[in-house]
């Protein structure tokens, strides 16, 4: 498992240390719950907006590609 060192401001990681320690757990494991949750929260978002692209679509394609890329988070 890879560390990395993050900045977080002071009330932040007060928050975070609290939530470690009413489950009983560490800062880290805190840490890669929230982050889990959160990218998997915005998959599942961004996994809706295709479907509903691809049913907005016409059968034959149309500009369906062109929506699709249009949705991609710049880089």
């Amino acid at each position: 498992m890879a560390k990395v060192m993050v900045s977080l401001p002071d009330d932040l990681l007060a928050e975070v240390d609290a939530e470690a320690r009413r489950g009983g757990t560490t800062r880290s494991a805190v840490m890669r719950e929230f982050a889990d949750a959160a990218l998997r929260k915005r998959r599942q978002g961004r996994a809706a907006a295709m479907r509903s692209l691809l049913d907005a679509a016409s059968p034959h394609g149309g500009s369906a590609a062109e929506q699709v890329k249009a949705t991609r988070p710049a880089p």
